[in-house]
């Protein structure tokens, strides 16, 4: 089985908007936290997902986010700010998150989590305490794919040595759900907001309720 990381089984705690915001006054800097997420928001549309070098993929994010923004020393806030995001701090699991990979574990299921992430993922399933739970961890920024490019979960598939009518993924987006499809695996779409259909699950407990497992 495979995962997507953010936004399945874990998510941002609050925002972004109120993370950086909250960041900045450290730095002296004043923003609104909810213009700070538009502005995000708009910035992270904008860009393809990192295949190589996130750390300059996401500085320019965060550049454009603060767009006329007077920083006394950008590059200081901005490694303040990478260097968050790879702790526990602006995370939090999902309340059925570890109980369902406990139990898919237990009845003998592989798991991986395939992910646009970067090299923080690592420290961040470690504190989250979620690493374990996976055999493999496939990131676009190592892979040198990301989604909805099919060849990263098919890297993912052959690091299991699992077929991929044998897979299923998970995920919370449209990007999961093409590029599962376009590489022959059965893929659930995670909606939190309530919605239910033959693919789309409102909680990970869902899976546990289907006859696929």
């Amino acid at each position: 089985m495979l995962f997507d990381a953010v936004g399945t089984l874990f998510g941002v705690r609050g925002s972004v908007g109120e993370i950086y915001s909250a960041i900045a006054r450290t730095f002296g800097v004043k923003s609104d936290p909810e213009a700070i997420e538009q502005h995000f928001r708009k910035a992270f549309a904008a860009r393809r997902p990192p295949k190589a070098d996130a750390r300059s993929w996401w500085r320019s994010v965060v550049a454009q986010t603060f767009t006329n923004t007077d920083f006394p020393d950008f590059e200081a806030y901005f490694a303040r700010v990478w260097h968050h995001f790879a702790t526990a701090e602006p995370w939090f699991v999902y309340p059925e998150t570890v109980g369902v990979l406990a139990e898919l574990r237990s009845r003998s299921l592989v798991l991986a989590v395939v992910s646009n992430f970067d090299e923080r993922l690592y420290p961040v399933l470690e504190a989250l305490d979620l690493r374990g739970y996976f055999q493999v961890v496939a990131i676009s920024t190592e892979v040198g794919h990301a989604k909805p490019d099919p060849r990263l979960f098919a890297h993912a598939l052959q690091r299991l040595g699992c077929s991929a009518d044998a897979a299923i993924h998970i995920g919370d987006s449209s990007e999961d759900v093409i590029g599962a499809k376009a590489a022959g695996i059965r893929v659930f779409k995670v909606d939190r907001s309530g919605a239910l259909s033959a693919d789309t699950i409102d909680s990970l407990a869902r899976l546990l309720e289907t006859d696929y497992f």
